[in-house]
């Protein structure tokens, strides 16, 4: 807590010289994170006078176990807010960030929207800038929607573009996704929450405003129950953008289809049907298939058939899933 606000997601902590990024909303007793930045001296980052590296989720696990850091179980990390000395806040913080050129094209682009609602987060936030550091850009609440709008029409007015085949390429490979990869574009590019204002890269980030924190979707660990596929109706597309996103639908044993990756973010929208490959787990008595309890996806997706088909990719799909 700063000033009676609670954490939210891509807030970041810092523990002694050690960098967190906070995944989730409900953070009452321990704070939820995955360790992003750690002192290294023959690192890429360097903050006053000292190096550091950015971590992948793996090697932040690897890390943790190396060093004996009792902060971690079970695929996160659980600091106690008594630990942290400083907190990192994207939404306060936004005019150190205008300091970078590239951070100020992209809140002039969204100039309509308060300047209380967005921010920037990453490495921007905690001054660990490298070389290829994009801008990942936080719109809060009802807002991100307004900027998904602004984006989807920028990119038809040839104001911004859309990512080019390069960038696609490196994000695929970066997440290690397992999708064919013009499956993975097309629903991609349909989001309409990467652009390029010029030759800055910018990604537009869901995060909830404080009203919305108590959201009833569940971030808890369930009892898994082994991994299995699903095809269903989408019911609501409510809060597909969400943290996890939230894909309610239309079967008679699963409740939802929860992903805690942001590559299956808005990936299915509401009267589509669903394909979907996750662990199965019982949360407060309902079940639910989770897909991407880690950054990086491996077995594991979630698709739109009606949006495969209509884009000619469905045999793609099917014959990859086969």
């Amino acid at each position: 807590m700063k000033d009676g606000k609670p954490l939210r997601l891509r807030d970041f902590v810092r523990v002694e010289d050690f960098y967190f990024s906070v995944v989730g909303y409900r953070n009452e007793r321990f704070i939820k994170a995955l360790l992003r930045y750690v002192p290294d001296a023959s690192g890429d980052r360097v903050k006053d006078s000292q190096r550091y590296r950015k971590l992948a989720h793996d090697e932040a696990i690897e890390y943790a176990k190396r060093l004996g850091m009792n902060y971690y179980r079970e695929g996160l990390f659980y600091v106690p807010s008594d630990d942290v000395r400083e907190i990192y806040k994207p939404e306060e913080r936004l005019d150190e960030a205008l300091e970078y050129e590239e951070v100020r094209k992209v809140v002039d682009f969204f100039s309509t929207i308060p300047r209380v609602e967005m921010g920037v987060t990453g490495s921007r936030l905690i001054g660990l800038v490298g070389e290829e550091s994009d801008v990942d850009f936080i719109v809060y609440g009802k807002w991100w929607f307004v900027a998904r709008e602004k984006i989807k029409q920028g990119i038809k007015r040839g104001e911004i573009s859309e990512p080019d085949d390069y960038t696609w390429e490196f994000i695929y490979k970066k997440r290690k996704i397992t999708l064919p990869y013009q499956i993975f574009v097309e629903h991609e590019r349909r989001k309409y929450h990467r652009a390029f204002i010029g030759d800055t890269y910018f990604d537009l980030l869901y995060v909830r405003g404080y009203d919305e924190i108590k959201r009833e979707i569940p971030e808890e660990k369930g009892i898994k129950l082994g991994k299995v596929e699903i095809e269903a109706e989408v019911l609501d597309d409510l809060y597909i953008f969400d943290y996890p996103a939230y894909y309610p639908v239309k079967h008679e044993e699963i409740k939802a289809v929860l992903s805690f990756t942001h590559t299956f973010v808005g990936q299915v929208f509401r009267g589509e049907k669903l394909a979907a490959r996750g662990d199965l787990e019982v949360i407060n008595g309902d079940r639910y298939i989770v897909v991407g309890t880690r950054r990086e996806v491996k077995d594991e997706y979630i698709v739109s058939l009606d949006f495969l088909k209509k884009r000619d990719l469905l045999n793609d799909f099917l014959k990859w899933k086969s």
